[in-house]
Parts: C-alpha cells; sequence; structure tokens
C-alpha cells in the first residue's frame, strides 16, 4: 500500500518481523495491526502496563516514535492461532443486536455546539502481587473539541487517576484479610504503585500548550460530513484512508478500518446517520456474536455484542449499547486464553462513557499541567 511507514521501524524491528520470515505471518500481522491502529500517546508520556486512550487511531497517521515503541512492545513469544470459524448463527444474533442499535441510534435528535465532550470513566484489573485478589485501577479521560477551526481540530484533554479498588466482592473480602492496604506496587516500574484513593489529575493538555495532542489524531471534524451512510460504502471510504495513511497488506487494513468504525460508533462526534452505518458495518463483521442482556459498570442496563480477533492471544472487544437509544454505553476487553496472570473468559479491561454530548459550555482550562521542575519525581 501506500506510505511506506515500515521501513522507517527497521531499527526498531523485533526480528521476527524481518522480511527472510515466511509470509503471511499470523505474528507480523497482528502486530501491524496493533502498531498502526495503535493510539498515540501525549508527549512526554511514559508507557506503561495500563492502557491510555488519549490518541485515537481513526484515519490518523503514525507517529514514528509511538510506532517504533509499539512494535516493541507487542511482541509475542507464541504465534498465535486461528480460532474455530464461529456458526452463522452466532454471528446472526450478534448481527441481529447491532442492527437493532443501529435502528434506534438513527432517530436520535442531531445535536450542536461549540464543543464535542466526551467524559470516559476507564478501569483495568490487576492481580496485587503475593496477594490473593484483584483490583480494579481506575481513572478519566475527559475531552473538548472545538467545532470553530475549519483546517484542524482543537482539542483539551484531562486525565485523572481514581485510585484503585478491590475488583470483586470477594476481592475486598481478601483484601480486608491482607490488611486493607491502601497502595499497591503491582510491578517493578517506578510508577506502577497504586494507591486507593488516587492521585487526581494527572495531566491536562489546552490548545498550544507543550504536548498540543487530541483524541482524534490529525483527523477534522469538517470530514465527518463527507463519510458515506451506507456501511458498504463507508467501508470503501474508510478504507480508502486507511491506504492513504498507513502501508500494509489488505487482511491488516481491513483490521483498521474495523478500529475506525468502532471509533465512529462509540466515541466520535458521528451523525446519528453515520453512527448507524459504522453499526451496520460491524454487524457483517464475521464472528461478531450476541452477549443478550447485560450491565455496564456503573449498573446500566444495556445489550452486548463481542467482535472477536482473529487471533488467540488478543482479547476480545465487546461493545455494550444502550437498549432504548441504540447509543453507546462503553467496552470491554475479555482475556481469549488463560496466561499473564489472567484467566480466559475474564475481563481485562473497560470503558464506561458517562457523557458525550455536543455542549456550548467551554472547557474548565486553558493551560497545560505544570511542569514538576527539575529533579520532581513525575506520573507523566
Amino acid at each position: 500500500m501506500k506510505n511506506d511507514v515500515l521501513h522507517r521501524l527497521t531499527a526498531a524491528r523485533p526480528a521476527h518481523l524481518d522480511p527472510g520470515l515466511p509470509t503471511p505471518s499470523p505474528v507480523r500481522d497482528e502486530e501491524l495491526a496493533t502498531a498502526m491502529s495503535r493510539p498515540r500517546a501525549p508527549l512526554g508520556a511514559r508507557v506503561t502496563g495500563r492502557p491510555r486512550r488519549w490518541g485515537r487511531p481513526l484515519l490518523s497517521g503514525l507517529a514514528l516514535a509511538t510506532a517504533a515503541a509499539v512494535v516493541a512492545l507487542v511482541v509475542t513469544d507464541t504465534a498465535p492461532e486461528n480460532p474455530a470459524p464461529p456458526s452463522s448463527a452466532v454471528s446472526e444474533s450478534g448481527a441481529r443486536i447491532l442492527l437493532a442499535a443501529a435502528s434506534h441510534v438513527e432517530r436520535q435528535p442531531v445535536g450542536s455546539g461549540r464543543y464535542w465532550y466526551v467524559e470516559e470513566h476507564m478501569g483495568s484489573f490487576h492481580k496485587v502481587p503475593g496477594g490473593d485478589y484483584t483490583v480494579d485501577v481506575r481513572s478519566e479521560q475527559r475531552y473538548w473539541t472545538s467545532t470553530e477551526s475549519t483546517d484542524k481540530n482543537t482539542y483539551w484533554s484531562q486525565y485523572l487517576d481514581s485510585g484503585a479498588r478491590p475488583a470483586t466482592k470477594a476481592d475486598e473480602v481478601a483484601w480486608r484479610a491482607d490488611g486493607s492496604p491502601t497502595s499497591w506496587r503491582l510491578s517493578d516500574a517506578p510508577d506502577e504503585t497504586v494507591t486507593y484513593a488516587g492521585k487526581g489529575e494527572i495531566e491536562r493538555d489546552a490548545p498550544g500548550g507543550k504536548a498540543d495532542s487530541g483524541p482524534y489524531g490529525a483527523v477534522p471534524l469538517r470530514l465527518l460530513p463527507t463519510l458515506p451512510t451506507d456501511a458498504k460504502a463507508l467501508r470503501e471510504r474508510l478504507f480508502a484512508l486507511v491506504d492513504k495513511d498507513h502501508n500494509g497488506p489488505k487482511r491488516v487494513l481491513d483490521r483498521i478500518v474495523v478500529s475506525s468504525a468502532i471509533e465512529l460508533a462509540t466515541s466520535l462526534p458521528s451523525s446519528p446517520a453515520l453512527r448507524a452505518a459504522a453499526y451496520r458495518l460491524l454487524a457483517a463483521e464475521p464472528g461478531v456474536r450476541s452477549l443478550g442482556d447485560v450491565k455496564d459498570h456503573t449498573g446500566r442496563a444495556g445489550y452486548a455484542v463481542a467482535l472477536p480477533s482473529p487471533y488467540v492471544s488478543a482479547p476480545e472487544l465487546r461493545l455494550i449499547f444502550d437498549k432504548s437509544t441504540g447509543m453507546p454505553l462503553g467496552t470491554e476487553t475479555v482475556a481469549t486464553r488463560s496466561g499473564d496472570g489472567a484467566r480466559e473468559g475474564e475481563t481485562l479491561s473497560y470503558t464506561t462513557i458517562m457523557s458525550m454530548k455536543w455542549t456550548d459550555e467551554a472547557p474548565p482550562f486553558d493551560t497545560d499541567t505544570p511542569d514538576p521542575g527539575p529533579g520532581t519525581p513525575s506520573d507523566h
């Protein structure tokens, strides 16, 4: 395809990505798709084991330094195997949920405002080293996108550490038996100590600041009204845009198209018709299956579908929708095999959408996070 980014990553490329390997390679495909669709971290941010969602993959260019780090980070020791093909009945039931959600969401009113505002609460589950329980490491992310710029998006974003809690009632019992500690060191990394209270605001970024990052990469909001609202035409247009920005085989670019459709469905300021088209695009994905009635991590009722990865080593992505409106409530990632401290079927992380709307209310800050100064420890 176009824009040969990968040759610039040669110095960082793991040995098993060498061109001499037979193709197609399952490991290579997985890593290419992950690297190309991986969110960009804010400038100066450390890459940690916890998910950070500041950058969005939708149609954006790939930052070279981040891409090199991602290629190095996603190395797996064992080539993943392809799962057995799902039954057509399972796929049809999953498609029915997405099509039902599409029919509801396209009837939602078209909003307007000076800013597109999203607030997400996120969590990831970690086994406490030396303990017999799991903690839910929680964070919040808020971002505002201005509609006043015609050439590029203008963003404000804020990231907060909300603290950690025992993940379940059984974990709480084990935590109390452990003396109810209020901090946990999850690994040997210097920034992997989490606390019950949380650190509060970790980062904020305003336009023109030192980071100047944003949730949607380089995609102007003005592009969204030009995207087709027919599912087949939308897939073709997304593929053309992804092909322009990324280098890779078709099977990898197809995965990035799906990632882009998920962003249109769950976080971008898509019109009701465009959001419905993204749902219908996802409904046509092989292996999508119904999870039936569920509750999100705040207890809100909805229904959900699973979008399995073609690689056993990769988590399964679950999308949760409000039954009455079809709007997204959140996502979950679930382990597809046991290992690395998780059991097959165990929830690894989640994102709950607390607010997603147009607003005329300006962001509550206009400066970046203050620089901690030389010699001051920092988590970011």
